[in-house]
């Protein structure tokens, strides 16, 4: 009820109003062209159909004054109306596209045109910009985080579990996306993997979907919960255009840190056990590491030559492995980025990494389709699969098969979970032997996670299909 009124005195505050009924809105509409959206081209003219007389120069309710580009981003009374890059929580999106009649704006009126709500809905998300030689606004001020004293231990009394999450508008797409990011939590019944500027949330227990956060940067490439649960790290965005790091409470669903701003989506990112740094990479071949707590840069790793895929800082917290494209492997001082060993054997992009729990192990996943246990301390190979998910090969075919290890994971046993182009997903022993398959007949396996048990796995696909599996 609270959250209806505050949503409906949001809807006041911006009154829109209605000038005259649509007419040929022509160039504005942006129907049959690609150029950038821009407000002088394309929102104003809008605007003045609809809007400026309550919200122009010679009327502003709530304050608000639409006639010019810099007014309409100051704001009015209740504050800003339009955030850069984010569409979904801006409070113009939601007047004009309110399911409430009474709500809606214009008021008492049909609502507006799709066309018109999915070019204003573009013009938000690629920045605001005022002409077409503007520069766009960046969507993200830093959010800093405050990490707690027990960030890296089994918290007391009852793990994080979500309560009472804000409720998500999710988007529709034609068909279900990709599952690029999952992750358990190590000590609740509670997964999470990415969708379409969302990630859902699910109960291993129970296997039922419970919920979903919202994730304005765009689609999280990454997910990964905080050594004590309590911090769920999402890292994503638009290919091309923009990406961060956002850090979610997981009992509230609230947004506590966010982090990066950058020029291209995340691939892959980590949070150090102490919550107090957090590394990211993509295709600018950089790793960078920004600290919670002041939202600063404290140092970068550019010693890679391709985009960066992997990140993981160790349990103990003392290094940071990064991997890329390429196929090449660092351990790095999570203090400082100076490098510590040159990890060399993969011949293909390094898709996953794990750290054991004693942070004497480290375990790489490649396209290349080997599985790889490195000794942390002396950067030898203490065991590895050469060929761990080589897809079966079809009777009187002679080419060339694609295969390759999408994921690992380290089990709270020493053992490990990986999963591959070979549409299985595997259990190995610490001592390197297989113990168990699950051949998916529909979908590739691209990430897998053991969950709090220790005994069930979570299994995301191409297919946007979530799996649970309890190996014998």
């Amino acid at each position: 009820m609270l959250r209806m009124m505050k949503f409906r005195y949001l809807l006041i505050a911006f009154g829109l109003a209605v000038v005259s009924a649509p007419a040929d809105i022509g160039k504005c509409l942006g129907s049959e062209k690609d150029e950038v959206v821009t407000f002088a081209d394309d929102i104003k003219p809008i605007l003045q159909k609809y809007c400026l007389k309550c919200h122009g120069n010679d009327e502003q309710n709530a304050d608000l004054n639409l006639q010019n580009y810099a007014t309409l981003i100051q704001g009015g009374s209740a504050g800003a109306v339009v955030k850069a890059g984010q569409s979904g929580v801006s409070v113009l999106m939601q007047a004009i596209t309110s399911e409430d009649d009474a709500a809606r704006m214009p008021p008492e009126s049909p609502p507006l045109p799709e066309e018109i709500i999915n070019l204003i809905a573009k013009w938000i998300d690629t920045g605001l910009r005022e002409t077409s030689s503007s520069k766009a606004m960046l969507a993200k001020s830093t959010l800093t985080f405050t990490p707690g004293a027990s960030a890296s231990v089994k918290p007391e009394g009852p793990p994080a579990m979500p309560v009472d999450l804000p409720e998500v508008e999710v988007a529709s797409t034609s068909r279900n996306m990709a599952i690029l990011g999952l992750a358990t939590s190590p000590w609740a019944p509670l997964a999470a993997a990415s969708g379409y500027k969302q990630i859902r949330l699910f109960n291993t227990d129970t296997e039922e979907e419970i919920g979903h956060l919202l994730f304005d940067p765009g689609v999280p490439h990454v997910l990964k919960f905080s050594l004590n649960g309590e911090i769920l790290m999402s890292a994503g965005g638009q290919p091309g255009h923009s990406g961060s790091v956002v850090l979610y409470d997981v009992k509230t669903g609230e947004v506590v840190g966010r982090f990066g701003d950058e020029l291209d989506t995340v691939l892959t990112a980590d949070m150090s056990p102490d919550q107090k740094l957090v590394a990211f990479g993509g295709p600018g071949r950089i790793a960078k590491v920004y600290s919670t707590e002041s939202g600063e840069e404290v140092y970068r790793i550019d010693r890679h030559t391709d985009w960066v895929t992997s990140v993981a800082f160790s349990p103990d917290g003392t290094q940071i492995a990064t991997g890329d494209r390429a196929g090449n492997l660092y351990l790095s001082s999570a203090d400082n980025g100076g490098i510590l060993l040159s990890l060399e054997s993969h011949k293909g992009s390094v898709r996953g990494l794990s750290w054991r729990s004693d942070s004497k192990l480290v375990a790489s996943a490649g396209d290349d389709g080997r599985l790889i246990w490195w000794n942390a301390e002396t950067g030898f190979v203490a065991m590895q699969s050469t060929n761990a998910h080589a897809p079966t090969r079809p009777e009187g075919y002679s080419g060339k098969l694609q295969g390759g290890a999408l994921s690992v994971q380290f089990r709270k046993d020493g053992g490990v979970v990986s999963s591959g182009r070979d549409n299985r997903v595997k259990v190995w022993r610490a001592s390197n032997n297989q113990t168990g398959s699950l051949v998916l007949d529909k979908g590739i396996p691209i990430q897998a996670a053991v969950d709090y048990s220790d005994k069930k796995v979570v299994i995301g696909d191409t297919l946007g299909i979530i799996r649970f599996w309890q190996p014998k």
